[in-house]
């Protein structure tokens, strides 16, 4: 049996290391390390210029994007997070995403932007409801269509919240 290896990455050094090492593709680029430490949100040709950096370096590996995962242990400074009870599982990640779109919707141009020139796929993380898969895809779907793209990205979802595990199947038929 054949198994792929593939690697988790921040950055195109992490990119050009995991080539060095002979990974097939990324399976995880972390996109926060693009919107922690700064006082305002990366733009649009900003991400696009980093989500291709690491593209161009994986030298046509497949790259698996997964979409801002901030709240918790990760907060923003630009972005107020509200006080929760429990962080890192309430308001974080693609729920930040699908409550402010506009500000969601400048990463997905740039992944877009990026997957009309490189094999991109899209993973949408702390997932709870296919709803939320939904509307996200959604928003990926408008964002292509915002920038001209004519490439389908396929999409997925990260598996870490027990109500998306328990889930498993009625997510992989959407």
């Amino acid at each position: 049996r054949r198994i792929e290896i593939v690697a988790n990455v921040g950055s195109e050094a992490d990119a050009r290391a995991a080539v060095a090492a002979g990974a097939e593709g990324v399976g995880l680029f972390r996109t926060e390390f693009l919107f922690l430490d700064r006082d305002t949100a990366p733009s649009e040709d900003e991400q696009y210029t980093a989500y291709r950096a690491v593209c161009a370096a994986m030298q046509g590996r497949p790259v698996i994007i997964r979409t801002l995962d901030v709240g918790g242990d990760k907060p923003l400074a630009y972005v107020h997070m509200g006080n929760e009870a429990n962080p890192f599982l309430g308001w974080r990640a693609v729920r930040v995403g699908l409550d402010q779109p506009e500000f969601f919707k400048v990463q997905l141009r740039a992944i877009a932007r990026v997957a009309a020139e490189f094999p991109v796929r899209v993973m949408f993380p702390m997932i709870a409801t296919p709803d939320e898969f939904v509307r996200a895809r959604t928003l990926l779907r408008d964002s292509i269509n915002e920038v001209g793209a004519t490439a389908s990205v396929p999409t997925g979802i990260m598996v870490e919240i027990p109500s998306a595990a328990v889930r498993a199947r009625q997510f992989a038929e959407l």
